[in-house]
């Protein structure tokens, strides 16, 4: 954990990135139609993984969540040589509700596999605009119970649940393990990768003080409040969708939650992790002041990256030990 008062610059392999997408003038991540968005992000995705090699992991498939009559599609990792017991992981990928897919995070959700040496279900949550709130968090809501149902068909441990998610999917985890607890349901942890936990944030306030943000601008945080919401947006101030403004966060499952220093949600991510430690929840904060937004991700192209990212995988598998539930819980 890096604590620091003094401004910190961009990691330069990450800040190279940056430079060569202004160069080539890559539009705005939600720009145009959802199609074309998702359609850019798949490229370049995809261009960068015939770059680096995927992490290896034991064997991957693909499955169908189902609960209390909903189904949401998700992806099972096992890690090699894996013994029954795991930890088990629900893992909610990134792209503000509107982007991304368990295809294209495949390697996020590879690592955590490796790394945490832990069954890790990655979720195919429905996008917004076709399907806007509550769409996602049910997604999330139905697939973490379908993992806690079948944790030991999945090869893993009931004392060891977790959620985990990256930016909207974040959001997911927090709101999954929110409407948990006040299902009477515990979970061992939950990892929330730079989230988005405020879709009412104050947008004009965030570009009062910072107006360049790499990767993701105040802009952009207008858009996926407008495109998740779709015509419920004065639900952005509650819980759900929003975690930050939750009643009661007591009784919530002990987090580790990482926030990157060149990120507009920088403030709400710190504004989470200080909301739950009041409660008497177990947090541990990572700040990795170098980092742009979607750092998680750039683990391939950034030593720096990799190293936050390394980081996050083992204090959370050791973060799962310690909090594991009693036998019976």
């Amino acid at each position: 954990m890096r604590h620091t008062t003094m401004p910190v610059p961009l990691d330069p392999e990450l800040a190279a990135i940056v430079s060569a997408m202004r160069a080539a003038n890559a539009p705005p991540p939600f720009s145009g139609t959802p199609e074309q968005a998702r359609e850019r992000m798949r490229r370049a995705i995809m261009a960068a993984r015939e770059r680096f090699p995927l992490p290896i992991v034991g064997t991957v498939e693909d499955a169908l969540a189902e609960f209390d009559r909903a189904h949401v599609p998700v992806r099972v990792y096992r890690p090699q040589d894996a013994q029954p017991g795991l930890a088990t992981v629900v893992f909610f990928h990134g792209g503000g509700f509107v982007l991304g897919s368990v295809e294209l995070m495949d390697d996020i959700a590879r690592k955590l596999c490796r790394d945490m040496s832990a069954v890790v279900v990655s979720v195919e949550y429905r996008l917004a605009p076709e399907h806007p709130f509550p769409a996602a968090h049910d997604d999330a809501l139905t697939a973490t119970l379908w993992a806690i149902r079948n944790v030991t068909a999945l090869g893993g441990d009931a004392s060891r649940v977790a959620v985990a998610g990256e930016s909207a999917g974040g959001n997911l985890a927090a709101s999954a393990a929110l409407t948990l607890r006040d299902r009477g349901q515990r979970l061992a942890a939950q990892l929330l990768v730079v989230p988005g936990v405020d879709l009412a944030r104050d947008t004009l306030r965030i570009e009062a003080k910072r107006s360049d943000f790499p990767m993701l601008s105040p802009s952009d945080l207008r858009d996926i409040s407008r495109l998740y919401m779709g015509l419920n947006p004065a639900r952005a101030g509650m819980f759900p969708p929003s975690p930050l403004h939750a009643a009661d966060f007591t009784g919530l499952p002990p987090a580790v939650i990482a926030v990157a220093g060149q990120d507009p949600l920088c403030e709400e991510g710190l504004a989470y992790a200080e909301r739950l430690a009041a409660a008497g929840v177990p947090v541990q904060l990572h700040r990795f002041e170098d980092m742009f937004h979607p750092f998680f991700a750039f683990f391939d192209a950034s030593a720096a990256a990799r190293r936050a990212n390394d980081e996050i995988c083992h204090d959370f598998a050791a973060w799962l030990e310690q909090h594991a539930l009693p036998v019976g819980q």
